[in-house]
């Protein structure tokens, strides 16, 4: 057992590194390259590519290859991918580097779920699952220390470690324990791939009122992970990649408390913590870029770990407890459609307009144009606190999850 968590604990290290080399600081690596103007609409074909990516999991991956040699080549497929729009982005071509990114997109989000159902396969996935998927968390942290520290925050060398890490990652999932597909010779469902099922929680008024809050709280998340590399070269961070690992340990950290305040305070409360938090940490933001203050700064990166935790992450604890068991799966497909897909896409075109048209100008000259971008995720984070604290009346801490049937 201790030799086969070590191997899930490496798969998931290097997953995430993977990830994490091209999409940390991806909106500052466009910035650098001369196309800062399509930061929104690259976010935006990646949120495309999140709605596409199950189809491929549900109609193929589940049926027909087993999953550890179909990660192995769909790594090596993404590295070549990552070579050739690496290329584009250097000679700043806009239209071919979206085209490339959409497929980069397109081909990692299924990795994510392959890495997933490897690892619940062979653990027992309640006991063991946080405590692989962890190392997952870790290789994004010690990536983004070392893209930091070496000072390619805003440099295509960061692809290049993707390339590389892609390659390893290929060739180690064909060293993993065999995985046969999950779901070979079941019947293909419509159904399940729709999440049709699923979709009758809408009746739910309260359910609804959660998925349009996360599809909305989406814009203040997507200002913060597109944006915030590029805000941070502006006030003169060379080092975006490592300061951004600050919010990351925080999410780590401040998950260990979501049982107490559910126990304490209820859902409402809770998720509307997170939902304030969003608003205060785009207002710090947004102060900073005036007054220059570095322990403004540090703080708005430490409240990742409420904005995310706190409201995303107890999202999905609500979507599980308001699903019966036989659409459990279902609903959280829902939640991450709702959040990484159409929620990425809207946000995406939001803060891709809002940038364009408010902040014009590069490096410490744009800072004044700064304070007004980041005044726009925090009025929409406050405006859905307020529907949220006369509208939401739910609060299902103490109620066992409903039945499919209800």
């Amino acid at each position: 057992m201790k030799l086969m968590m070590s191997r899930l604990m490496g798969m998931m290290f290097i997953q995430y590194i993977v990830q994490g080399a091209w999409v940390l600081t991806l909106g500052l690596v466009l910035s650098s390259y001369g196309m800062p103007d399509i930061i929104g609409t690259a976010y935006a074909v990646l949120g495309i590519a999140t709605i596409l990516s199950p189809m491929f999991v549900g109609m193929v991956a589940d049926r027909f290859f087993s999953t550890e040699k179909l990660l192995g080549v769909m790594h090596l497929l993404l590295a070549a991918v990552l070579y050739i729009t690496s290329g584009f982005i250097v000679a700043g071509q806009p239209t071919y580097s979206l085209i490339g990114i959409f497929f980069v997109g397109l081909i990692y989000y299924p990795t994510v779920a392959l890495t997933n159902s490897i690892t619940f396969h062979h653990v027992d996935g309640p006991r063991y699952f946080p405590v692989v998927r962890v190392f997952g968390s870790i290789g994004y942290v010690v990536l983004g220390l070392f893209i930091g520290q070496m000072g390619w925050s805003g440099d295509v060398m960061t692809w290049y470690v993707a390339i590389i890490s892609a390659i390893i990652m290929g060739v180690y999932s064909f060293t993993l324990p065999h995985t046969p597909p999950k779901s070979a010779g079941a019947p293909f469902s419509i159904r399940d791939l729709l999440c049709l099922d699923a979709m009758a929680l809408f009746k739910d008024k309260y359910f609804t009122i959660m998925m349009v809050s996360i599809l909305i709280l989406m814009v203040p998340k997507t200002a913060y992970s597109a944006y915030i590399p590029v805000f941070l070269n502006a006030l003169g961070f060379d080092n975006a990649a490592s300061m951004m690992q600050i919010g990351v340990a925080m999410e780590v950290l401040f998950v260990f408390f979501i049982p107490f305040f559910l126990t304490r305070f209820g859902f409402k409360v809770t998720l509307m913590l997170g939902m304030i938090s969003w608003a205060i940490r785009s207002v710090l933001f947004s102060e900073s870029a005036l007054s220059g203050s570095y322990p403004l700064v540090i703080i708005g990166l430490i409240l990742q770990g409420v904005c995310w935790d706190f409201f995303f992450t107890v999202a999905d604890i609500y979507a599980d407890k308001k699903a019966g068991d036989k659409i459990k799966a279902q609903a959280q497909s829902l939640r991450f459609i709702a959040s990484n897909g159409v929620g990425l896409f809207f946000a995406s075109s939001v803060c891709g307009y809002i940038f364009n048209s408010h902040v014009t100008d590069t490096g410490s000259a744009g800072l004044a144009q700064w304070e007004t971008f980041w005044l726009f995720p925090a009025g929409i984070a406050v405006f859905v606190f307020v529907i949220f604290l006369f509208f939401f009346k739910d609060d299902v801490s103490h109620e066992p999850a409903k039945k499919a049937a209800e």
